[in-house]
């Protein structure tokens, strides 16, 4: 107790040095707090799956296009998939990224998943209202956000949908679990609502602990060639890998969550960065505490203080500045949660994690801060303790090199973070070669597709089409099966007359399409006015005619290895088009289909009628964006009862492709600034003893004639060539991590020297203005005072 009290009577005493200590602490833990529960969040996603690393998912790769899928049986020829004797439960599901229901006479959006009734034994969701079961076909659980959209307060147990036709029943609400999951359904229901869903499901098998997936995708994960002439593969991978799994077609990115663990390894960089600069801050802060009692501890050492004794008053003093800190740190965390939000995108919801951090630093860190101290003080002989170590060079160069620690790390994350703020307006000011002003993407029609079609439906598809014809605020407009963007695309296998192979994007467009992006035609001419799918014709673009070995147009005739359609003949044969030679009927110029880091790609378009079901895509007039919104509102208020519709401006859409970019870059530009804080608390704490050791040397400088610029640069000169030393060790540093982090990129912003150049001004403008109150302090003193109390 003794030493409890001695350990906080002499913090108090050392005011300055503590507040400055705490708060440079404080502000390194907030930030890695931050990123360390925002990391422990993506690590932990479905930490609602029960028994995960044993849950297996199929990936089904269709030349290049990857999706999950079922578990594929065993064939004559190839022996691929999980033999039912591993597998001890399974559950299919549907997803249905944009579906119709109807509550009421009001129709509503649902991002719907059909699931078997085993579902819940692979996910668990807290109730919060009657069952989480399926047991039956017409059974419906909702979200508890989606049941406060559609039900408001009122119960909606019992309450009934209608879906596809058929009516659902509410039986229970579920509330989104604590972690983050994978999932993003507003609506669950039962896989036997329907006999036939008319795509491909996903099946998710729990197997026996003892199975060998290497062996399994070593027999699976080899192209084969299906009934369909498709080149077919399959690979498995645990639940627990699949939010990470990078290769899952976009198509699911609506219903389905991923993570990127490239972006999770940068925030670990970063994290161990500030912790590296605030632990480096304590500790160097606190051996100055240490200097100013070596005296004290050289007698008691002759006294008797055993380096156990010693290592616990350094202990406890490092703990109650921790723990003073940490309390600190967490009302940071809780003032900064909105900006925090919206600097990683994501809400972090208090969990029990957060004790068990707390815990962990309270326990870990005064442990690893007080082993430095401890073995330079308590390994000295009394005699070597009992002198003024504070101006010994190893105790200066101790310092100094601490601090130089410190600038390193605080130039490279400013250098990257400049980097990297220019490489993100690079890429939202770089043109990706189509038109964005003005074209918008809506979906106007709340119906369901999937299950047929009936009169009614073209009825209102034909009121919507008048419509839009008739809107003045509509320069032009048409419906496509493709986007201009890559994640509407798929990959396919196209050859030229030599029967070279190229994967290509592949795009199902029509002749306005061309029109609406403004995309150039190099050769040839677009073909209009096709109204049948089995007359679409092929358009390329340059990387296409370059990558099949093309100079000219005339020359090119190319095919697929697959059907690019299928069609049914007046005759009742199906017939399967593209996989003849067919001409190509126009060139057009090269453009970005997705992020422009990834580059130009081949692109081949078939060309052909609108399709209805498609994306309706139109070029709103100049400045008439707002207008052309409400009328579009009023065509689904009128028709559907709901002001519910999707608005999507493609200027937008595009920016939203460079999103994980705006991140890196604020990440590293925040925690950059958060650096230069603890830096300069650490460098004030630093110059405040320093100077202040030196005050007699000033004094008698003054007396012989020293000038107050001759004060300040000897006072400087020292921090000055710290911070220069620093500069040069941090350069080729970041110069090594950016070149690693863009190796693969197409397009990415030059390196100058003027980032180099204003990384280091920035930095000695705010060192110099941290000590300059200091040194025109010190520089202002009476020297006949100074002397008189020396």
């Amino acid at each position: 107790m003794k030493t409890l009290i001695y350990a906080w009577r002499f913090l108090t005493r050392a005011k300055s040095y503590t507040i400055i200590n705490l708060l440079g602490l404080a502000f390194s833990l907030a930030c890695c707090m931050v990123l360390i529960r925002y990391l422990h969040y993506e690590l932990t996603v479905d930490a609602n799956c029960i028994d995960s690393k044993n849950i297996i998912v199929p990936l089904r790769d269709i030349e290049g296009n990857i999706y999950p899928s079922d578990n594929p049986k065993p064939t004559e020829k190839v022996n691929w998939g999980i033999s039912d004797d591993y597998i001890i439960d399974r559950c299919r599901l549907f997803t249905l990224e944009n579906e119709n229901i109807i509550q009421g006479e009001v129709n509503y959006r649902t991002r719907l998943l059909a699931a078997d009734s085993t579902f819940f034994h692979f996910f668990r969701y807290p109730v919060i209202a009657g069952e989480a079961v399926l047991d039956t076909p017409d059974a419906a659980i909702l979200t508890r956000s989606y049941a406060r959209q559609l039900f408001g307060e009122k119960n909606p147990i019992g309450e009934v949908l209608e879906y596809s036709g058929k009516m659902l029943t509410v039986r229970g609400v579920i509330d989104r679990p604590s972690c983050k999951t994978s999932w993003d359904f507003d609506l669950l229901i039962s896989l036997n609502h329907r006999d036939d869903w008319r795509q491909l499901n996903i099946e998710l098998m729990r197997v026996l602990p003892g199975l060998d997936l290497n062996e399994v995708n070593a027999r699976s994960n080899v192209y084969h060639e299906n009934v369909y002439h498709e080149q077919v593969r399959y690979r498995f991978i645990t639940w627990k890998d699949f939010y990470f799994e990078p290769t899952v077609a976009d198509k699911y990115k609506s219903i389905l969550h991923f993570g990127n663990r490239h972006y999770l390894s940068i925030l670990s960089v970063v994290t161990v960065l500030l912790f590296l600069v605030g632990v480096l801050n304590f500790i160097n802060l606190y051996l100055v505490f240490m200097m100013k009692r070596t005296r004290g501890y050289g007698i008691k050492k002759v006294f008797g203080l055993s380096r156990r004794a010693l290592f616990v008053e350094i202990w406890l003093e490092n703990f109650l500045l921790v723990a003073a800190s940490l309390f600190v740190a967490w009302v940071l965390v809780e003032v900064t949660q909105s900006f925090c939000v919206q600097l990683l995108g994501e809400t972090v919801t208090y969990t029990v994690f957060d004790l068990w951090l707390s815990v962990g630093i309270l326990v870990l860190l005064p442990l690893f801060t007080s082993v430095y101290p401890w073995l330079k003080y308590g390994y000295n002989r009394p005699i070597t303790s009992m002198r003024n170590l504070s101006s010994s060079r190893m105790s200066v160069a101790t310092r100094i090199v601490f601090l130089g620690i410190q600038y390193v790390i605080t130039l490279s994350l400013i250098i990257v973070s400049i980097y990297f703020k220019r490489h993100f307006d690079l890429l939202i000011e770089t043109s990706p070669g189509y038109r964005t002003e003005g074209n918008v993407r809506v979906e106007l029609a709340h119906e369901t597709t999937t299950f047929g079609l009936d009169a009614a439906y073209w009825e209102r598809q034909k009121l919507i089409r008048e419509k839009l014809n008739e809107c003045p605020h509509i320069e032009f407009w048409t419906c496509t099966s493709s986007m201009i963007q890559q994640k509407s695309h798929s990959i396919c296998q196209i050859l030229n007359d030599r029967n070279q192979s190229v994967p290509m994007l592949t795009c199902y467009v029509t002749a306005d399409f061309f029109r609406l992006y403004d995309l150039k035609v190099v050769d040839g001419q677009i073909p209009e006015g096709i109204t049948q799918f089995v007359n679409q014709q092929m358009v390329l673009n340059r990387a296409a005619m370059k990558a099949l070995g093309y100079r000219n147009r005339e020359e090119a005739f190319v095919r697929s290895e697959t059907p690019l359609w299928i069609s049914e003949s007046q005759s009742g044969e199906i017939e399967e088009g593209g996989t003849s030679l067919m001409p190509v009927a126009a060139v057009i110029e090269d453009y970005y289909p997705g992020h422009l880091s990834e580059g130009i790609r081949p692109m081949a378009f078939l060309v052909g009628p609108e399709f209805w079901m498609g994306h309706t895509l139109i070029r709103a007039k100049e400045g008439r964006e707002k207008d052309l919104q409400e009328y579009l509102r009023r065509i689904v208020k009128d028709m559907y009862h709901t002001d519910d519709f999707i608005y999507e401006r493609l200027k937008d859409m595009t920016a939203q492709l460079y999103k994980e970019d705006r991140h890196i870059a604020r990440v590293y530009s925040t925690f950059a600034l958060a650096a230069i804080l603890v830096s300069c608390l650490g460098l004030f704490g630093l110059s405040l003893f320093d100077i202040h050791r030196r005050y007699k040397e000033i004094a008698v400088r003054k007396i012989n004639g020293a000038q107050m610029l001759d004060i300040c640069l000897l006072l400087s000169r020292k921090y000055l060539l710290v911070l220069a030393t620093a500069f040069a060790i941090a350069v080729p540093l970041s110069v090594v991590f950016i070149l690693n982090y863009t190796e693969g990129f197409s397009v990415k912003a030059p390196m100058d020297a003027g980032m180099f150049l204003l990384a280091l001004l920035a930095v000695a403008v705010i060192s110099m203005g941290t000590l300059f109150w200091q040194v025109n302090r010190a520089a202002q003193i009476n020297p006949a005072e100074v002397i008189k109390r020396e």
